[in-house]
């Protein structure tokens, strides 16, 4: 049951935001009842889920008026698509609204509060929990009021003693304790380059540069790389914003010309160190930055708009964030608009600076550079996220519906998004067609309902048109089974599932045509279990097995449940040897006794 405090969150919303098979776990979760408390304060839902681990994971939910704005998990799942343990917390959320306990934001709680009972209550906090008093330590930032400047003070001793908690701990080298340490070292770092982005921000080049030191030096001399695996996303992308915001330091600090050659080697060489994990360059931008500054006579007419011969020549590296790309976030953060609108405008680089002029609230600009120049509907995306977040969504609405009218990665991606955006401010035409693009650049079963649910009156009509392109695609998406499903075409749903080849398919269309269609579902299953006893695959025989009794259920529909027991056992009979299959063969015929079987076993 839909509750209004989810706003266009379906459950077909929440089948697109998951994996297949981590949606099916997540239900599994929820059914058996792993989801604890789940507390709503203002827009943030938070909830605890009991996983493989002794501690429970922390799945956080936050929502806005058009759905599902942002979600985290404390478990280490990166594969695309949330974690079981967020779909279980927000179909608990759907099915279960009086399970979640409203209660005031935080904000609201201490409104009010004498500044006293707060003090005491932050004491008692960080008394009971020693990270939490280095955290406290490590983020005070006392203002130096003796002079017109704004001064930043760090404790950089605590920097680096939080760097080196932040490290792997040797003896945590196994696959999920490795994953979950790379999780925690990159949340962990984040924290403290956040502290140097406050410098930066406060406009104390200085000291970011002596926390960023601290951070990096640590990093760079300490053997970690070999403690973790290589393909944890969010280490990587920590390590590539440590690298963009020390190119920044060093733009921004005010640095000698001899101390802008050391920090060039230094910085060289701290990137060598790093590299040996990340494989590619982190730092690198950051010694570029400090060796170029400001200085370059072409850069510095690019800046005040007086460059006439031709576009700033730009060689951005690939995977990190180049210097022209540090130059705008510096020149952003110390408020200087105009020049990062001119060197964007010269550098090419077009979605930045249609997304400057957004936030100068130049939205019709914005809006026709973005609709003129932009030809990819991953950068017409971020264009319209940029104009919703601030505060001009009709707009938006605009940018995305030209999206539509260009092809390339992330289309289906943004169609789906300005579906959900249209149907909340009431532009309901607007919101079929997106759902409409949404369900053909990316068929399943969440975006075809989601299109059913938009569409009213028309769905017949729109229902078939959806129908005739997905048989028309080629090659056929294997979520098109899950649609066909849907609507009781179980012969094209067979159809997909023959030409798929993948198992997951496969067995979701037996699962469903078990009593439609037995002969396909026999035959399939025994051409998906036999490969597995021929070649004496003895650590997939579970899922032989699994494949024979879906079988033996197609059988007892098509009431040739004695001729599936005489095929299961000879294959019993000529793979006598593997003594690994034997009792699950056995165990598989007793389940599925003939009539004639259990009579004789209760005379006996």
């Amino acid at each position: 049951m839909r509750d209004e405090r989810w706003p266009h969150v379906t459950e077909a919303t929440v089948r697109d935001l998951a994996r297949s098979s981590s949606y099916d776990r997540g239900q599994s979760y929820y059914e058996r009842g792993a989801v604890g408390e789940v507390v709503r304060r203002g827009e943030t839902v938070r909830a605890d889920v009991e996983g493989s681990q002794y501690q429970p994971y922390t799945v956080t939910v936050e929502f806005d008026d058009a759905g599902v704005a942002h979600t985290e998990c404390t478990c280490p799942y990166d594969h695309g698509g949330i974690c079981k343990h967020r779909v279980a917390v927000l179909l608990t959320c759907l099915r279960n609204p009086e399970r979640v306990d409203d209660r005031p934001p935080v904000s609201e709680l201490i409104e009010g509060t004498s500044r006293e009972r707060l003090e005491e209550l932050l004491v008692e906090f960080a008394e009971n929990r020693p990270e939490i008093a280095e955290w406290i330590e490590s983020r005070l930032t006392p203002v130096d009021t003796t002079t017109s400047d704004t001064t930043v003070s760090v404790n950089i001793e605590s920097i680096r003693k939080r760097t080196n908690h932040a490290l792997p701990k040797p003896g945590q080298r196994g696959h999920n304790d490795g994953y979950a340490e790379a999780e925690r070292m990159a949340s962990e770092l984040d924290d403290l380059i956040e502290q140097a982005q406050q410098a930066l921000d406060a406009g104390d080049g200085e000291t970011a540069v002596e926390i960023l030191e601290a951070v990096t030096e640590v990093l760079a001399t300490n053997r970690w790389s070999g403690l973790l695996p290589y393909d944890v996303t969010e280490l990587y992308e920590t390590l590539g914003l440590l690298g963009e915001t020390f190119a920044e330091a060093m733009l921004i600090a005010e640095l000698s010309e001899s101390e802008r050659e050391q920090w060039e080697q230094r910085l060289s060489e701290w990137d060598e160190e790093i590299r040996r994990f990340t494989g590619r360059p982190t730092l690198a931008v950051a010694a570029d930055a400090a060796r170029e500054g400001w200085d370059d006579d072409r850069l510095q007419q690019a800046l005040d708009g007086s460059l006439t011969d031709g576009d700033l020549e730009v060689d951005e590296p690939k995977f990190v964030a180049g210097l022209i790309t540090v130059r705008l976030s510096a020149l952003e953060r110390q408020g200087r608009t105009d020049e990062y609108l001119n060197l964007a405008r010269e550098a090419g680089k077009t979605q930045l600076y249609a997304e400057m002029l957004a936030r100068e609230g130049e939205i019709q600009a914005a809006v026709d550079c973005a609709t003129e120049n932009l030809s990819t509907p991953q950068s017409l995306l971020e264009i319209a996220q940029t104009l919703r977040g601030t505060g001009n969504p009709m707009a938006a609405l605009d940018v995305a519906e030209h999206g539509l009218t260009v092809d390339g990665f992330r289309k289906a991606r943004l169609a789906e998004w300005l579906r959900d955006r249209a149907a909340s401010l009431g532009e309901e035409n607007l919101a079929l067609r997106a759902a409409i693009v949404a369900f053909e650049g990316s068929p399943s079963l969440s975006t075809y309902q989601a299109v059913e649910e938009l569409a009213g009156d028309e769905w017949e009509s729109v229902r078939n048109e959806l129908l005739e392109s997905l048989r028309e695609q080629t090659p056929a998406s294997e979520h098109a089974a899950d649609v066909f499903l849907e609507e009781g075409l179980y012969d094209e749903a067979v159809a997909v599932a023959d030409r798929s080849g993948s198992s997951r398919v496969v067995k979701t269309v037996v699962e469903e045509v078990t009593g439609h269609r037995p002969q396909w579902v026999i035959r399939t299953c025994k051409s998906n279990a036999e490969p597995i006893v021929e070649q004496g695959k003895h650590d997939s025989y579970e899922t032989a097995v699994s494949w024979l009794r879906y079988a033996g259920e197609a059988a007892q529909k098509a009431d040739e449940l004695e001729e599936w027991r005489e095929y299961v056992e000879t294959m019993r009979e000529e793979h006598y040897q593997k003594y690994k299959l034997r009792p699950m063969l056995d165990d598989l015929l007793e389940a599925f006794q003939s009539p004639g079987d259990s009579e004789v076993s209760s005379d006996g």
